[in-house]
């Protein structure tokens, strides 16, 4: 008889033991999809990032060179200007395009954080190196605008315009950095590592 209790409680715990691990399973499961869902909701904002730095300089490299002829700004810096633009726009393409943001969610954890780094460490650099025309940019553009007078009125609203930019393009990137890092701690957590 005590045999058959034992084995009676034996198979309701294992009953209870399969019924807890079918919710963990599903518990799991869950968890997994809403990770994936707040990484696909991180990976969206790079690739609206991306697309908006596009279309932004796609719309304002015409402006910019139209603004400069209306200011009979000379050919050399119309193009030194445009080159610069040029430039500009080629090195942000091509650190989006090391980052191919959607495929992260499907590599390796350390494919992924090599990735995301080469792609911090390529847009810092186009952005370091793209510093000194756009500031070169900036101080020729005032001088046209004042007629090389410098007035002191349009260069105090010109420079804070250019540093209201700045705070806002800095503050876009540290976001578009924090999103990425969260990217990479969601994919640490779904595998696990």
């Amino acid at each position: 008889m005590e045999k058959t209790i034992d084995f009676a409680e034996l198979e309701e715990l294992k009953t209870q033991f399969n019924l807890l691990n079918e919710k963990l399973e599903k518990q799991q499961i869950i968890n997994e999809n809403l990770i994936k869902e707040s990484m696909k909701k991180k990976i969206s904002y790079v690739e609206r990032f991306h697309k908006m730095y596009f279309i932004v300089a796609t719309l304002i490299f015409p402006l910019f060179i139209a603004i400069l002829l209306l200011y009979k700004a000379s050919w050399a810096i119309i193009a030194f200007a445009f080159a610069s633009i040029v430039v500009e726009i080629i090195l942000h393409y091509k650190a989006f395009r090391t980052l191919r943001p959607k495929e992260l969610l499907d590599m390796k954890l350390i494919d992924a954080i090599e990735r995301v780094s080469r792609f911090k460490k390529q847009y810092k650099i186009a952005t370091w190196i793209m510093l000194i025309p756009s500031l070169l940019i900036f101080v020729m553009f005032i001088g046209l605008v004042t007629n090389y007078s410098f007035d002191m009125g349009h260069v105090i609203f010109y420079g804070l315009f250019c540093l209201a930019a700045m705070i806002w393009e800095l503050t876009r990137t540290r976001k578009l950095f924090s999103r990425l890092d969260g990217v990479l701690k969601q994919i640490k957590e779904l595998k696990g590592e």
